[in-house]
């Protein structure tokens, strides 16, 4: 049986054991069950586990007979604290936790990949390792699996290749950029300290209301005059908060916000604006203002080329002509895909899951989302083929 005949016999499997997985969602470095569940299936299909020191999280290695580099295929596997309205019959019967970034489908898409290649151990000039990672959403999981010690396994990774669905490109085709593809991300608070009194008397206090306010504004100079047009940057205040009473002035303001930035030194340069623009604004005002960045951060996914031409070969060799698609346009949404980019050169596409339903094209991060399941095949098609292409004779 060819390659995309095997997958076809494997579709109702892929989707029986994604649909157990979005029943039973579990929330970042709580992915207790969803780690047995997918050991479990790993040893069934005779794939060696590596000892990763971590409750969650799964590290596998499939040792080629011959010699060669060894290629990661990196997956996630946790959900988000929304709460599910698609109506679906395997819809999650978890309150207010649902797979509504399409992590159940990235975790079995690397799971059947396994099945498949370490079926084909004997044909493999190399190693594969299979990595499927816990709390990508803002917990920053990749750093927790580095500090568990997956970036140090004998063999080390040469290459990293990983999925994640999108509901803008169409099922049954794949899309990918070459270089910087997903801005790093780097959530921060700002702190403005003033001189709190009555509301009739501002003359006695130093508002930090006021300067916040001015503050917001003189930041937004950050993007429009201090970063290179052709290296985009978004810079968003998601909350403001401070004060009790309508007649009163508070001592103190809190403001956070997120930093997102393609080029690592545009990166750099803007961090330090903040903090400059900030103590400044803020000393001039006669408040005091502090910037503290959430570290270490997310840095960007830059995409290597070579690795993403041989993906975007592999994806019309599988999937047909025209169904390798190269992406127009970076997103300056993030992903900690980009950590284990610091370890090996490597490639994170996106996996087509809408159709002709609207529902599919809501988008990520929603509660009545729904991925066309197709995506599970085409997903392990091309990863698949990227592999035993780079690990052939």
């Amino acid at each position: 049986m060819n390659l995309k005949n095997e997958i076809k016999a494997l579709e109702e499997a892929m989707i029986a054991d994604r649909r157990h997985l979005h029943r039973h969602p579990e929330l970042a470095f709580h992915e207790y069950r969803t780690t047995a569940f997918l050991k479990q299936r790993l040893q069934e299909f005779g794939v060696e586990l590596e000892p990763l020191d971590m409750e969650t999280g799964v590290s596998a290695l499939i040792r080629g007979v011959h010699d060669g580099p060894t290629i990661c295929i990196r997956n996630d596997m946790d959900a988000l604290p929304i709460q599910e309205r698609t109506g679906l019959p395997f819809a999650s019967c978890v309150e207010s936790v649902c797979h509504c970034c399409g992590h159940d489908i990235h975790a079995v898409t690397a799971l059947y990949c396994a099945k498949l290649l370490q079926e084909r151990r004997e044909a493999l000039h190399g190693n594969v390792r299979i990595v499927i990672q816990p709390a990508e959403e803002g917990a920053s999981g990749a750093y927790a699996m580095a500090a568990a010690g997956a970036m140090d396994f004998t063999p080390k990774t040469d290459i990293v290749v990983g999925t994640h669905v999108h509901p803008a490109v169409p099922v049954g085709s794949i899309s990918v950029m070459p270089g910087p593809a997903q801005a790093a991300s780097d959530h921060f608070t700002i702190t403005v300290k003033g001189v709190g009194g009555h509301g009739a008397y501002p003359h006695l206090c130093v508002d930090p209301i006021v300067v916040s306010a001015y503050l917001i504004a003189q930041l937004q100079t950050v993007v429009s005059r201090e970063t290179q047009p052709t290296k985009p940057a978004v810079l968003t205040f998601g909350t403001i908060s401070g004060g009790v009473a309508a007649n009163a002035i508070p001592r103190e303001v809190t403001i956070t916000g997120t930093l997102r930035s393609l080029y690592p030194d545009s990166r750099k340069h803007n961090k330090e604006a903040i903090i400059r623009i900030t103590e400044g604004v803020c000393s001039a005002m006669r408040a005091e203002g502090t910037v503290i960045f959430e570290d270490p951060g997310i840095p960007p996914v830059i995409n290597d080329p070579e690795t993403t031409q041989a993906i975007l070969v592999a994806a019309e060799k599988i999937l047909g002509k025209g169904h390798g698609i190269i992406t127009e346009f970076p997103s300056m949404g993030s992903d900690d895909f980009s950590v284990f980019l610091e370890y090996s050169r490597g490639v994170q596409l996106f996996v087509g899951s809408a159709n002709n339903d609207p529902a599919t094209k809501i988008g990520l991060h929603c509660g009545d989302n729904v991925f066309d399941e197709s995506a599970l095949s085409v997903g392990v098609s091309v990863l698949t083929q990227y592999v035993l292409d780079a690990l052939g004779a």
